[in-house]
C-alpha cells in the first residue's frame, strides 16, 4: 500500500505478511486517547476559580526555564492540596497530601498551619523567583490563559485519490468520487450542513458558503471532529493546484487518504510541513464474504513523531463495524496527540505557552 521512504515510519503495509481480518476489540482502547471533557481549563474552573486558592507567578528572567505559573488549592475533603503547574513544557497536575507539608517551626508553635510558600515547597521542584499574587484579578487572567490553550475540537483532512493517481495535484483536483468513498464518509461521520452550524467548525465558513455546503462531522469519546473533505470543498477550474482546498487540508496535522484501486502511495505525496501523519484507507470485498465491506488501512508518519497506538497489524483487513470505527478514531486522535511533540509542532506550542505565561506574569508580578 505504501512505498518505503527515508524519514518516514510505516505501519500496516508489510508485503511479507498475508492480509487477514484483524480483531479490533483491543483491550483498554480508550486509555490515553484525547478526551476534551477533561482539559485544564475545565479542571481550573471546577477546582480553583471560585474557591480560595493560591496563585504563584515568576517572570521569565527569574527562572532558567522561562515563566512559571502555579495554582494551589485545598481539595474538598481537606486531605490533599491540588496544584496546576504551568511551564513552557506544558501543564502538570500534582496532588500533595496534607500530611506531607511541613510548616515552619514558629507556625507550628502558634498552630497557624503551613504558609502558601510551605505548600509550594512541598511540590519538590526548585521553581525560582515565584511570587504569591494576591490581586483578585489573577484568577480570571489564568482562566483566560487556560481557555486560549484549550483544544475545542479536532480537524482532519480527507483526500480522495482515484486509481492510478500518485500526485497531490491530481488528488486535490478530483470532483467526481466513487461509491466506495461516499460509503466510507457515511461510515466515519454524519453529513452536516455548514450554513448555521453551531458546533465545532474547524475553520469552515458557516455563513456564506465559501467552503462548501456540507462536511463530515462526528462526536466520539467526548470529542468533536470536523473533517476537511477535498471533494466537498470548492473546486476552482482555473487553479491547477487547488490552493483553496490545500489551504485547509495542507494545514491539518493528520490526513486520511482514501484510495481507489491498488496504486502504491508515496509518503512524500503531500507536500506540507504541517501534515505529520497519513492514514491510507482502501475499500475491499472478500469472495468468502461478498456481502460485507472490509477496509485495508496503513499508517505513515514522519519519523520524528513518537510511536502511538493502538498497534497496527502487519498487514491487516478491518471489518466495517463499530469496533473498527472505534479503532480508527483511537488511531486518528492518538496520531494528532503524538504529533504535538514533534519538533515543528512542539516548538510552536511551546512558544505559544511561553508568550501567554509571559503576558500574565508581566501584568501581575511587580
Amino acid at each position: 500500500m505504501i512505498a518505503p521512504a527515508v524519514g518516514y515510519i510505516i505501519e500496516g503495509s508489510s508485503i511479507n505478511e498475508p492480509a487477514q481480518v484483524y480483531d479490533c476489540n483491543v483491550p483498554n482502547l480508550l486509555d490515553d486517547v484525547f478526551d476534551l471533557s477533561d482539559n485544564d481549563s475545565i479542571y481550573y474552573r471546577d477546582n480553583f476559580l471560585n474557591c480560595a486558592h493560591y496563585n504563584f507567578l515568576s517572570l521569565p528572567s527569574a527562572s532558567p526555564n522561562g515563566p512559571v505559573g502555579i495554582s494551589i488549592v485545598l481539595d474538598k475533603d481537606s486531605k490533599n492540596y491540588l496544584a496546576l503547574v504551568r511551564t513552557q513544557a506544558g501543564n502538570e497536575r500534582v496532588k500533595i497530601p496534607v500530611d506531607n507539608i511541613k510548616a515552619s517551626w514558629w507556625r507550628r508553635i502558634f498552630r497557624t498551619g503551613p504558609s502558601p510558600y510551605d505548600i509550594l515547597k512541598a511540590l519538590g521542584n526548585n521553581y525560582g523567583g515565584l511570587k504569591l499574587i494576591t490581586d483578585p484579578r489573577i484568577s480570571q487572567a489564568l482562566m483566560n490563559l487556560e481557555e486560549k490553550q484549550t483544544i475545542k475540537g479536532f480537524k482532519f483532512g480527507i483526500l480522495y485519490a482515484q486509481e492510478g493517481q500518485n500526485k497531490e495535484d491530481e488528488m486535490f483536483s478530483n470532483v467526481q468520487t466513487s461509491p466506495e468513498f461516499e460509503e466510507f464518509l457515511d461510515f466515519i461521520g454524519d453529513r452536516v450542513p455548514l450554513e448555521g452550524w453551531t458546533h465545532f467548525r474547524a475553520g469552515l465558513d458557516v455563513r456564506t458558503g465559501t467552503t462548501g455546503s456540507h462536511s463530515i462531522y462526528q462526536r466520539w469519546n467526548n470529542n468533536e471532529v470536523m473533517y476537511h473533505v477535498s471533494c466537498m470543498l470548492p473546486f476552482n477550474e482555473k487553479d491547477k493546484q487547488q490552493l483553496e482546498r490545500k489551504r485547509h487540508i495542507g494545514n491539518d496535522i493528520v490526513v486520511i487518504v482514501f484510495q481507489d484501486g491498488d496504486t502504491v502511495y508515496r509518503p512524500t505525496t503531500i507536500s506540507s510541513r504541517q501534515v505529520h501523519v497519513v492514514l491510507l484507507v482502501k475499500a475491499v470485498k472478500l469472495d468468502s464474504d461478498p456481502n460485507q465491506r472490509y477496509y485495508k488501512m496503513a499508517v505513515v508518519s514522519k519519523d520524528n513523531v513518537p510511536q502511538f497506538g493502538p498497534p497496527m497489524p502487519a498487514n491487516g483487513l478491518f471489518k466495517k463495524d463499530q469496533a473498527f470505527k472505534d479503532f480508527f478514531y483511537a488511531k486518528l486522535l492518538n496520531a494528532e496527540k503524538a504529533s504535538y511533540t514533534a519538533p515543528i509542532l512542539g516548538v510552536k506550542l511551546s512558544r505559544t505557552r511561553v508568550a501567554l505565561l509571559k503576558d500574565v506574569s508581566e501584568a501581575f508580578v511587580k
